[in-house]
């Protein structure tokens, strides 16, 4: 007699190949294997609990499963198709090591909230991993402005030189975005923090299931609201998604900037030998690959967010098998990420900065033009919009005789217009004065770069200790 199902129950038939294959996730929900038994673990104490298992019996149901976790981390364990999933391949294995006993654990629990539960507290687990990573990365970030608060580099828009900026500022813009990725990280977090277990298929269970005591056991924050909710929302794999995929736009930009600022045409940066690679013909080649793949997977991780949202929209309350398919994405989009964060670190700390390319461009982009039409409307008092006008044509005579503001004569200077030629001139065109002028909170200056580095330390020092919060309540 062939081996029934563990729902089998109400089938004369076996499932067939077909069935089989197009069913079975555990293939990659194994990935889960570790969140799943923790939430068994707790929901056999919660059993104990309410009268379902005696003291014996739990005891042992957590001895097998803490078995059954060992048997998997050592690569033992055989996962088989005709289980399933994850949630299927454990009780199976339990049941062989248990006998009926082990069949008590479903008790009180579907596998809709089970894996629902699953799938919160691996979140937790990654994004946790995930801050780490960024909070290295932050530091990175302000290790380099250190090093280049007297760099002058050019800033750009429609990548077109625009003006000056300390490479402090530059480096410091992406910290930025980062600060933010990570406190939307922390927010995809506090989504998770929940405990749904209780909800059963979709209307709670017929068991007086203590569901306070599982939120403290599983170190959750809150209880869910509403079991049907609870079952079929994947809110909390959208918040991540979406934490994950503005984190990649942001980096991939940056990648972007890097692919550009090291080729030979601009040359402001260069990336270390360790982190670029040669081509199979060209013996010169020096790619910039690891930017070239972390902007690649910047599609690939916003294509599992597209994943999800087209594979809910159209999903009737409450579960659904379409939601087998959550886990593809939201498992490729953990390794992505973390990919990536390491590959931007090591770029950060690696980069090599060359001022003077940085300077050449800025010289030959007129990038202090607007500066000079500042001086020209402060100095002189005349309208901005005149002022716009003369340095307009002064920069149209240098293009056609091959002259920049540095090195265009007076007299044809003056040719142009008188104010041109006043003693000023030199003073208002200079790169140095053009940073050192923004002094506004954020601006370009010295003393505010200084100023938006210790900002941003101290932004680091809050972020960590939010980290050491949710590490430490996860280890209780």
């Amino acid at each position: 007699m062939k081996e029934k199902k563990l729902w089998g129950g109400r089938f004369d038939a076996p499932p067939s190949s077909l069935m089989i294959r197009i069913g079975e996730s555990i293939s990659f929900d194994k990935e889960l294997y570790a969140h799943d038994i923790e939430g068994s673990i707790s929901h056999s104490r919660m059993l104990k609990r309410i009268g379902i298992l005696s003291e014996s019996e739990q005891r042992k149901i957590e001895t097998g499963l803490s078995q059954i976790k060992k048997e998997i981390d050592s690569g033992k364990f055989e996962f088989k198709i005709e289980n399933e999933d994850i949630h299927m391949s454990v009780e199976s294995r339990l049941t062989e090591l248990l006998g009926d006993l082990g069949k008590k654990l479903h008790t009180g629990r579907s596998r809709n909230d089970q894996v629902s539960q699953d799938v919160r507290l691996y979140i937790k687990t990654e994004v946790q991993s995930i801050l780490v990573l960024l909070a290295d990365l932050l530091s990175a970030w302000i290790g380099k402005a250190e090093d280049h608060t007297k760099t002058i580099i050019p800033g750009y828009t429609h990548l077109q030189i625009a003006q000056p900026i300390r490479a402090s500022h530059y480096f410091l813009s992406h910290f930025w975005a980062n600060v933010r990725d990570f406190e939307d990280f922390l927010s995809a977090y506090e989504r998770a923090d929940e405990l749904v277990l209780g909800s059963g298929a979709l209307a709670g269970v017929n068991y007086a299931t203590d569901r306070e005591f599982l939120r403290k056991d599983l170190s959750l924050s809150r209880i869910s609201e509403n079991s049907m909710d609870a079952v079929s929302q994947r809110d909390h794999i959208f918040k991540f998604l979406f934490a994950s995929s503005q984190f990649m736009i942001h980096v991939s930009r940056f990648c972007e900037e890097i692919i550009l600022y090291t080729s030979q045409e601009f040359s402001y940066f260069k990336l270390p030998d360790h982190l670029t690679t040669g081509s199979s013909i060209m013996p010169q080649k020096k790619n910039p690959d690891v930017a070239e793949l972390i902007r690649g997977k910047a599609g690939r991780v916003i294509g599992s967010l597209t994943h999800l949202l087209v594979m809910l929209k159209g999903t009737p309350l409450s579960y659904n098998r379409d939601f087998q398919e959550d886990k593809l994405p939201l498992f490729d989009t953990v390794k992505q990420i973390k990919l990536s964060i390491e590959g931007v670190r090591d770029m950060v700390q690696g980069i090599q900065v060359f001022p003077e390319n940085a300077i050449r461009s800025l010289r030959s982009g007129f990038s202090t033009a607007t500066d000079l039409a500042d001086w020209i409307v402060s100095a002189k008092g005349i309208p901005f919009r005149s002022a716009h006008e003369i340095v307009g044509e002064l920069v149209k005579h240098c293009s056609s005789k091959g002259y920049d503001l540095f090195t265009i004569p007076s007299g044809e200077r003056g040719q142009i217009h008188a104010v041109l030629t006043d003693p000023g001139y030199e003073a208002a065109i200079s790169l140095e004065t053009s940073c050192d002028k923004k002094d506004v909170m954020g601006g370009t200056s010295l003393p505010r770069q200084k100023e938006q580095i210790k900002r941003a330390k101290a932004k680091v020092n809050e972020l960590t200790k939010k980290l050491k919060s949710i590490e430490s309540k996860g280890k209780k």
